[in-house]
């Protein structure tokens, strides 16, 4: 009777350390896809100012607290930009923002608090946003 008791466990074990093995291989292939995936930027173009700067604070702050819950954060803001090359009047205000992927980018330009957020960014000013693809990281 122990034998018969032994052998199940030997398969179980056998069968949860082959489950193991390939749970660990899925994550490992999903990390390493996950960040194979290029990063995108946003950028940000204040191209007219409708109201008191005190509107952009305002927005500045709540964007501060969504950014980071789509991994993302500012690599750049100004409002010191100069034109290099071509014509038409500089945007006083830029931002360059960096997500994880265009995907994330998309989710938090759609997600219900940015809107809320963008409403007041807009109450103040005209802009455009840009989403470009970035370099995929080289290995």
């Amino acid at each position: 009777m122990f034998k018969r008791v032994r052998a199940p466990r030997r398969r179980l074990i056998a069968l949860l350390g082959v489950a193991a093995v390939g749970t660990a291989a899925l994550l490992t292939s999903s990390l390493a896809q996950r960040q194979s995936e290029p990063p995108a930027f946003v950028i940000v173009e204040r191209l007219e100012t409708t109201g008191p700067e005190s509107i952009q604070q305002e927005y500045a702050k709540l964007a501060r607290d969504i950014l980071p819950k789509y991994g993302a954060h500012y690599l750049a803001r100004s409002q010191r930009n100069a034109l290099l090359e071509g014509a038409g009047p500089v945007p006083c205000c830029m931002a360059i923002l960096q997500f994880p992927s265009q995907e994330a980018a998309k989710r938090w330009y759609e997600s219900p608090e940015n809107q809320a957020a963008a409403k007041i960014r807009q109450s103040g000013g005209k802009f455009r946003l840009v989403t470009i693809e970035g370099l995929a990281e080289q290995q």
